[in-house]
């Protein structure tokens, strides 16, 4: 019995020595994705050799100015669905702080993992979903290479465009 209880407890000890931060990505498993959304709705994306696009399907903050749509939130961000004839796909950029009734601030935000309350200013976060990409999300995350940036243009609409490398991106556990 006392073995056993020893064996038990080694296994848990070295199952949690092997599982890997999840939000970290694996040596050489980076892809590098780009995407932009206008002043007038159109939305692109291209991730691994895939390219997507669309035209007034964009949620959240919405544009010209993409001015912020949630009152008691210490984020806020648009998602946009994307068409590619292997089939639909959903970027989603996050911006760190409350712009509430105000515009998309100008600026380079750095990409994170996750905007969470109280992430410092100029902060972002892209995933991107497809039905043609078997992972739960492609996501940014901390310390990657990247930025969003975003542009006024003459009307002072918004206009942002992504550089930014994601990996596959799943919560587990183990």
């Amino acid at each position: 019995m006392r073995h056993h209880s020893f064996l038990s407890i080694a296994a848990v000890i070295l199952l949690a020595a092997c599982a890997t931060d999840p939000t970290t990505p694996p040596e050489n498993s980076t892809f590098p994705l780009t995407a932009s959304v206008s002043e007038t709705g159109r939305c692109t994306a291209s991730v691994m050799g895939r390219n997507y696009e669309s035209n007034g399907k964009i949620r959240g903050d919405l544009p010209p100015r993409f001015t912020g749509t949630l009152s008691d939130r210490e984020y806020h961000g648009l998602g946009c669905i994307v068409d590619n004839p292997a089939g639909e796909g959903d970027l989603t950029i996050v911006f760190s702080g409350n712009r509430f009734g105000q515009p998309l601030a100008v600026g380079t935000y750095q990409v994170v993992t996750e905007i969470l309350g109280g992430s410092p200013l100029l902060r972002a976060n892209v995933a991107f979903r497809s039905s043609s990409i078997e992972a739960e999300r492609l996501a940014t995350f901390d310390g990657g290479r990247g930025t969003v940036v975003v542009d006024s243009v003459a009307n002072g609409g918004r206009r942002i465009r992504v550089d930014a490398d994601v990996f596959f991106f799943a919560r587990r556990v183990f």
